[in-house]
């Protein structure tokens, strides 16, 4: 059951369908943004938040893993003009079905550093 709501949940965030989003989340639900020290205190600020962001943004999620109590999500998030992409890890916990606390780990992709690919450490993919 845990897999199938966070299958929704990126779902909706890829969909814009906020509506749905809010069918996901625990009223009082924690979201937490690690990487800018940010805590959503309960669904409707989270929800807010999305909907506000700029741009319009789209999910693939490339491996989702069920560990116990946790559920976690590797996503790629990108632009309708695949100008801008990054990756998300996600940490989701459930209560009831719902999601009751995410923990999102962000970063963006980028090319190498100089350094490695003169050294011709890895291969590009």
């Amino acid at each position: 059951m845990g897999e199938r709501v966070i299958r929704l949940f990126w779902e909706c965030i890829n969909n814009a369908d906020f509506d749905g989003l809010s069918k996901l989340l625990h009223d009082n639900a924690y979201i937490w943004l690690p990487n800018t020290k940010e805590v959503f205190k309960g669904k409707n600020k989270y929800i807010e938040f999305n909907k506000k962001y700029p741009g319009r943004w789209y999910v693939d999620i490339e491996k989702i893993y069920e560990c116990g109590e946790t559920i976690i999500t590797v996503a790629r998030i990108f632009t309708n003009e695949n100008t801008l992409g990054l990756y998300v890890t996600s940490f989701f916990k459930l209560k009831d079905d719902l999601i009751e606390e995410i923990t999102e780990y962000y970063s963006e992709n980028d090319e190498p550093p100089k350094w490695r690919v003169e050294k011709a450490l890895a291969e590009r993919y």
